[in-house]
């Protein structure tokens, strides 16, 4: 019987122990330590604590010095990270919803009004410009202790729940009622920050051909006179009259030479910095193909914002047609109202740095290449490798990276000088300078058809084709189909024709490679032409073309749309 009570005591204090004096130290211990205190072995331990309580099964890894917690909690997935060196941790919700790129504006404005409204949780956005997609994640940063982690983190959970409800719900309010604007992202984004740009914009390198430079810098700006006769094809015009409102201000010049040679970063710019925030100018002018009629040019200034070396500004320019007359049919070329616009970059960097910056990589470039180590040259320095003329090789660089900032005239300003040098002697040049030359007529041409000014893109395109490479073909069909060209049907069935052999009628899945890339140019000559036939009203053949791609996953959507319009345009 004493046995049995000593027993009994024995367990009887192992509880109170248990029970009652551990959790009071380690309440007391966790109130002394203070709250950086807790290790990241602690906030862990915690974690693990609560996927217990949680019945979830929790996989760590380790991501530099943090690690990482991957689990499943009533069908959502969670991240967690606990990094070193701070009491918090981080919950995620990553990838509740994704949507298409238009409607950024939309997701934008809903995760403001939700993070107006939330507490620790924070909406956010990713652009997934692969896929061209909006994705959405919920974010929450915890502080956390073994005594509160269970009730803090499925606290955490449920208003992440209720979060990604309400974001749903707002998002398709908010969609409905904006499907009537145009453009469903409004942020404005200028120049971005490409890796060529970093090379390129360090630089008005060594050798550049005669006449102004696009791209202006304070000792060398751009002049009206080129920005006329590239933006507008005006070279040889006379001007009679300009007048230049900034502001309350009002500025008037009538000497030819005194408006040709106008500065025109002076519309906006002065000492470094914006000072309007618009401008207007006012030029009249005679032709001289028809030098009797007076004509009118407007040109709008606006600010594009400011970067770290460059301020931004866009000029838009607006030729009046002139009047009918009986000379002058409601069709002529002179009755064309001809627009355009242009992004222009004015640069604070000094040249000396941007020299220093290419001579560096340039010399990169030469040591791997003597050391043997070409694999590991960067696709820069690689694109320097590959014309050995340092000149040619900074042209390429620079036009390539304003042609991916969509700055097109600045690109085709640098680039047509190069293909001015390059031509008379391609038929001595090697293999890779023939590469080139035929990426420098690519550049030019998608410059030129992306503003829309078909015949010289068509012109530069055209001599891509012996290259057989299918984005130049693609460009070049673009281009012509666009350009309400008369051989775009007559190109696009001879290549459809040369393909039929390799990949059949039917598009087949499963296809990798090289043939991935012939069935996916088929595609794309059949949308092309389906989108001929339609401009051409054949709406019977381009129905059955257009039931041909219904079966393609990656063509159907088109297909739809398509046949969609036509049913609309037969029912009118």
């Amino acid at each position: 019987m004493t046995n049995i009570v000593i027993i009994i005591v024995f367990w009887a204090i192992l509880f109170i122990i248990a029970f009652v004096f551990l959790p009071l130290w380690r309440r007391h211990h966790d109130a002394v330590m203070g709250l950086y205190a807790r290790t990241q072995d602690d906030n862990k331990l915690s974690v693990n604590y609560a996927m217990k309580k949680f019945n979830c099964k929790v996989s760590w890894e380790k991501d530099h010095e943090d690690l990482v917690a991957h689990y499943t909690y009533q069908g959502g997935h969670f991240g967690l990270r606990v990094e070193k060196n701070t009491p918090y941790v981080r919950l995620t919700y990553p990838f509740f919803f994704d949507v298409e790129l238009e409607y950024i504006e939309a997701v934008r404005n809903v995760c403001n009004h939700c993070n107006l409204n939330t507490e620790t949780s924070k909406v956010v956005y990713t652009v997934n410009e692969a896929k061209g997609v909006v994705d959405v994640h919920i974010v929450s940063e915890l502080l956390i202790s073994d005594n509160t982690v269970k009730e803090v983190m499925e606290r955490a959970m449920k208003n992440i729940f209720r979060w990604q409800r309400v974001f749903v719900t707002k998002y398709n309010e908010l969609k409905e009622a904006s499907q009537k604007v145009y453009n469903h992202d409004l942020e404005k984004t200028v120049a971005s920050q490409a890796r060529e740009l970093f090379l390129i914009r360090e630089q008005e390198m060594m050798h550049q051909s005669d006449g102004p430079e696009w791209h202006e810098q304070p000792a060398d700006p751009i002049r009206l006179r080129y920005l006329l006769a590239t933006a507008m094809g005006l070279s040889d015009i006379v001007p009679a009259r300009m007048v230049i409102t900034q502001d309350t201000e009002v500025r008037i010049l009538e000497e030819p030479d005194a408006i040709l040679d106008y500065d025109i970063r002076q519309a906006l710019i002065a000492d470094g910095d914006f000072v309007h925030r618009s401008a207007v100018a006012l030029l009249d002018y005679y032709d001289p193909r028809n030098p009797v009629k007076q004509r009118h040019l407007t040109m709008d200034f606006e600010q594009e914002g400011k970067a770290v070396d460059t301020l931004y500004y866009r000029v838009t320019l607006s030729i009046a047609p002139l009047s009918v007359r009986v000379s002058l049919i409601p069709d002529d070329l002179e009755r064309q109202n001809l627009m355009t616009s242009v992004l222009l970059g004015y640069d604070l960097t000094p040249s000396e740095r941007r020299v220093e910056e290419f001579r560096y990589v340039w010399k990169e470039a030469l040591g791997k290449q003597k050391s043997g180590h070409v694999e590991e040259m960067s696709d820069d320095e690689r694109l320097l490798m590959s014309i050995r003329n340092p000149n040619f090789a900074l042209a390429i660089l620079q036009g390539k990276a304003l042609f991916e900032q969509q700055r097109y005239y600045e690109s085709v300003f640098v680039l047509e000088s190069l293909f001015k040098h390059l031509q008379p002697s391609l038929d001595k040049m090697g293999l890779t300078l023939q590469g080139a030359f035929m990426e420098v007529c690519y550049l030019i041409g998608a410059c030129y058809t992306s503003l829309h000014q078909y015949k010289r893109a068509a012109y530069y395109l055209q001599l891509t084709l012996p290259a057989h490479r299918m984005l130049y073909t693609q460009t070049f069909i673009n281009c012509l189909v666009n350009g309400d060209d008369f051989r775009a049907m007559t190109f696009i069935e001879s290549y459809m024709q040369d393909l039929q052999s390799v990949v059949g009628e039917e598009h087949f899945e499963g296809v990798s490679g090289e043939m991935h890339e012939v069935a996916a140019f088929m595609g794309f000559l059949k949308r092309r032409k389906a989108y001929l036939l339609v401009r051409y009203e054949r709406y019977e053949e381009a129905e059955t073309l257009l039931k041909q791609l219904l079966d393609d996953p990656s063509n159907s959507s088109f297909a739809l749309r398509e046949l969609a319009y036509i049913q609309k345009k037969k029912a009118k």
